[in-house]
């Protein structure tokens, strides 16, 4: 039984989470695999609380019956409620539970927990039977508690060979791939666009979470803010690109999907020195860090590719992608890991 959610454009429901949750169901349909899908958004964010939960516990128990193993994918909603009930459902029925929490911020949000949240977190999502983890710092705080960790890391399809750059000429090009929002270093963007002559481009692509900027791209080029992309037209719209920009400061951030959607193309990265980036972006290899709301080091990085460097930053991001980042080798090992654990009631390998 795979819980996740699904992605929506009308619901505004188009972002890292959903996209990579997606390429988890695409895998396991390609692999054959039998399993239920639930999808825990459904309905619109501003009835989903009480709506969303009912609908989602009335499928489990629908399903529950011939299902082995309850696998949810969720952010922090779903680890504050529905893991524990999930949780309580598992152990009563005698299916294993496995839980993946979207992004890099669990450990701060669950520190925030009351004293009896947190006894409830403790004895039931910390009591699952595998618990993914995106990154290597969440790795390491979770090593000390008695559960069962491997690490988790965004990924993404290995793209058409058609769809690969190839040896393209250096043009200036900068992306933007993400949500608008002050935290995702939109200003810092704006600074740099005002900064830049006629001879860069750079274009922001993402849901419009906060409505000010509208006015402010406007404002200061009316061909800066280019709108939503679905999941089909990321990748041929990253390809027109040569390098994605993410300034950001978010405090939900864990591996961003987009800086991995551009490895894939061959596309180097400038962003920031924030929560586990560096564990992705190697410095001087695979892109460029900057300290985060810099806009003096963000024009400096854009500055710094040209027609010399640029071709061996491309090779290097594209090469990283295949070593880390490639779905069939991220989620094959999720595949493997599940089958391992109905097969022996041990996982392959305890990684913590």
């Amino acid at each position: 039984m795979l819980l996740g959610p699904v992605t929506n454009v009308n619901f505004k429901l188009v972002g890292g989470a959903t996209i990579s949750f997606g390429y988890l169901v695409d895998y396991l349909e390609k692999s054959g695999e039998n399993f239920t899908l639930i999808n825990t958004h459904k309905y619109p964010i501003r009835i989903r609380p009480i709506r969303g939960a009912i609908h989602v516990l009335l499928r489990v128990l629908q399903h529950i019956w011939k299902t082995d193993v309850i696998f949810l994918n969720s952010s922090r909603g779903g680890t504050k409620n529905l893991m524990p009930l999930l949780y309580i459902l598992a152990r009563v029925f005698g299916k294993k539970l496995v839980f993946r929490p979207f992004g890099g911020n669990i450990k701060e949000y669950t520190a925030s927990y009351s004293s009896w949240r947190r006894w409830i977190f403790e004895r039931t999502v910390l009591k699952c039977d595998i618990l993914f983890l995106q990154t290597e710092a969440l790795m390491k705080h979770y090593e000390k508690y008695d559960v069962n960790t491997f690490q988790l890391p965004t990924s993404r399809n290995q793209p058409p060979e058609a769809m690969l750059r190839g040896k393209r000429p250096y043009q200036r090009r900068f992306i933007y791939l993400g949500f608008v929002r002050e935290d995702k270093g939109m200003e810092a963007l704006i600074a740099a666009r005002q900064a830049l002559g006629d001879d860069h481009t750079l274009h922001i692509y993402g849901i419009m979470v906060e409505k000010k900027y509208e006015e402010k791209f406007q404002s200061v080029d009316k061909d800066l803010y280019k709108g939503v992309l679905s999941k089909a037209e990321v990748l041929p719209t990253l390809r027109e690109y040569d390098v994605l920009i993410l300034p950001t400061y978010y405090g939900g951030e864990g591996y961003p999907g987009s800086i991995i959607e551009a490895y894939s193309l061959g596309l180097p990265v400038i962003t920031t020195r924030w929560k586990s980036i560096p564990e992705i972006v190697r410095h001087g290899y695979s892109g460029r860090l900057i300290d985060i709301q810099s806009n003096e080091q963000l024009l400096e990085a854009m500055h710094f590719f040209n027609e010399s460097n640029y071709g061996e930053y491309s090779s290097n991001a594209r090469q990283y992608f295949q070593d880390r980042f490639s779905t069939d080798q991220v989620n094959g090992q999720v595949l493997y890991q599940i089958k391992a654990l109905l097969d022996t009631g041990e996982t392959a390998l305890k990684t913590n």
